[in-house]
C-alpha cells in the first residue's frame, strides 16, 4: 500500500492511497466467497451455485461491498501509518478499481492542529485567595437586603441624584430621531416610553441624569450633551446629543433595616446572627471555588501562551454558535431586549469568536496532554458524568443516555470527561505564590 499526504491550510489533509492488485483480488475473492453461500439463484441449492455465475449476476453488489471494506480498512491502516491525529472525514472521493485490479481513493482529512507541547510538569501561579472579611458578610447582606427594598413615591420636591425618575425621553442627532440618525443605535439611548431610571453619574450617557436634576412632575426638559470621544458606542463618540424628557414620577428606595426581621423574611426561624454565619460560610465556598477556577485557568492560559497553531474553522463554528446562545440567554435572563442584543450584535460577535477560540485551543491542548500521559475514561467516569449531567437538565438517565445514542454525542461526553481529567492532571503540577505584596507609595 503506498500513502500520500498533503497538509493544506486550515488543518485540512488530502490522503491519497493506493493499494496493489494482489490484496484487491485477494479481498474480491473473499467478499464474493461470501456472496456466494448466501446466493439463492433458481436452480441451484442455497451456496451450491458456480462461484462464476454467482460473480455475473452480483458483481456491482460485490464491487460496492468489496469497495466499502476497503476503504475502511486502508483508511484506517494509512492513518496509523502516517500518525495523523484525525477528526473527521470530509469527503472520500476519486475512488478507481482499475482493469489490474489495482485500487485507489482520496480522502480530504480534518487533523488536530500540529503544536509543540509545552512543559506542564511544574507550573507555577500567582494566585490570591479573597479573603472572608466581616466587611464582605456585611456588604454581601446589603446586597441581599436591597432586593428587598420598597419603593416610595415622592411628592412635593424637585428631582435629586439617587432618585429613580420614571420618565419618557427621547434622543436625537442633527435634528433626527436617534433610531433614525444612528445604525444600531441601542433602544436606550434613542429612548423609552415611562422607563425607570436611576439618577447616577453612570446611567445612559455622561451628563444625563445630571441634566435631569432639579425637575418637578410632569416637568419637560430640553437638553444636549456632547459625548466624549471614548464612548464605547463608537458610532456615537464625540456627537452632540439632543434630548427631550417628560417627568412622570419620582421615587426612592427604601431599605429594610438588617435586624432579626429581616432575617426571619430570608430563612424563617433564624436570627440575623445565624443569617450572618451561614454568609460567611457560602462566601467561603465561594471563595475556595473561585480560587480552584484561577488555578485551573491559570495553568491552562499560561500553557496556551506557549502555544501557536492553526486551528479547524467548522470546529471554531460550532463552539462559536454554542457561545452565542449562552450570551443570549443570559442577557434574556437580566431582563435585556432582543432590541438591545441586536444593537450589540457586533460586539457579541466578537466576544463570541474570541471565546471560541480559546475554548477550541484549550480542548487540543488538554486532549494531546490526555494522549501522552495515557490518561484513561473508566465505565466508572461515564455513568457519574452523564448521571450529573442527566440531573442538572433534570431528565431520567435512561432518556438522557437515549437522546446522547440518537444524537452521536456519547464520542462529546468522552472528549468532555478526557479534558476534564487531564485538567485535574496538570492543577495536580501546580504550584501557587501568593502575589508579592505592592509597596506603599510615599505620603
Amino acid at each position: 500500500m503506498n500513502v500520500f499526504v498533503e497538509s493544506k491550510p486550515n488543518c485540512i489533509a488530502t490522503l491519497r492511497v493506493e493499494l496493489e492488485p494482489e490484496r484487491v483480488e485477494r479481498e474480491w475473492q473473499t467478499v464474493a466467497r461470501q456472496f456466494q453461500k448466501m446466493a439463492r439463484i433458481p436452480g441451484y441449492r442455497p451456496g451450491k451455485a458456480p462461484q462464476a455465475l454467482v460473480d455475473r449476476k452480483f458483481s456491482a453488489d460485490i464491487r460496492e461491498e468489496l469497495t466499502n471494506k476497503l476503504l475502511r480498512e486502508a483508511m484506517n491502516e494509512a492513518i496509523e501509518e502516517k500518525k495523523i491525529r484525525v477528526i473527521t472525514v470530509s469527503k472520500v472521493d476519486e475512488v478507481e478499481i482499475a482493469p489490474d485490479k489495482s485500487m485507489r481513493f482520496t480522502a480530504t482529512l480534518v487533523t488536530s492542529p500540529d503544536f509543540e507541547l509545552p512543559d506542564y510538569s511544574n507550573i507555577e501561579l500567582e494566585i490570591a485567595k479573597r479573603p472572608v472579611t466581616d466587611e464582605a458578610v456585611e456588604e454581601t447582606l446589603k446586597s441581599i437586603a436591597e432586593q428587598h427594598a420598597e419603593f416610595q413615591t415622592v411628592e412635593g420636591r424637585a428631582l435629586e441624584m439617587g432618585d429613580f425618575a420614571i420618565l419618557t425621553y427621547a434622543g436625537s442627532l442633527d435634528g433626527k430621531p436617534l433610531a433614525e440618525a444612528v445604525e444600531k443605535c441601542p433602544p436606550l439611548l434613542a429612548g423609552k416610553p415611562n422607563w425607570w431610571i436611576r439618577l447616577a453619574a453612570d446611567t445612559l450617557v455622561p451628563g444625563f441624569s445630571e441634566a435631569l436634576v432639579g425637575m418637578n412632575v410632569g416637568d419637560t426638559r430640553e437638553f444636549t450633551l456632547d459625548i466624549p470621544s471614548d464612548f464605547p458606542f463608537a458610532a456615537l463618540a464625540g456627537k452632540q446629543l439632543a434630548y427631550t424628557a417628560t417627568l412622570h414620577e419620582i421615587r426612592i428606595r427604601q431599605l429594610p433595616e438588617i435586624n432579626d426581621e429581616l432575617a426571619n423574611k430570608l430563612d424563617a426561624g433564624k436570627t440575623i446572627a445565624e443569617v450572618r454565619e451561614h454568609l460567611r460560610g457560602e462566601l467561603t465556598k465561594y471563595a475556595e471555588n473561585e480560587f480552584e477556577n484561577a488555578k485551573r485557568n491559570g495553568a491552562v492560559q499560561k500553557l496556551l501562551a506557549s502555544v501557536t497553531c492553526e486551528l479547524p474553522t467548522h470546529l471554531i463554528n460550532n463552539e462559536m454558535s454554542g457561545i452565542l446562545r449562552e450570551i443570549v440567554q443570559e442577557n434574556q435572563g437580566r431582563g435585556v431586549s432582543d432590541e438591545e442584543i441586536k444593537a450589540h450584535e457586533d460586539q457579541i460577535m466578537g466576544a463570541a469568536k474570541q471565546g471560541a477560540t480559546e475554548r477550541v485551543r484549550s480542548t487540543f491542548l488538554l486532549l494531546r496532554v490526555a494522549e501522552k500521559e495515557n490518561i484513561q475514561i473508566t465505565d466508572q467516569d461515564m455513568v457519574f458524568y452523564v448521571s450529573q449531567l442527566a440531573a442538572r437538565y433534570q431528565i431520567p438517565v435512561q432518556k438522557f443516555v437515549k437522546d446522547l445514542q440518537k444524537r452521536n454525542a456519547i464520542g462529546q461526553i468522552r472528549e468532555q470527561i478526557l479534558v476534564g481529567k487531564a485538567l485535574d492532571f496538570i492543577v495536580s503540577n501546580v504550584t501557587v505564590r501568593e502575589p508579592a505584596a505592592q509597596p506603599v507609595a510615599a505620603a
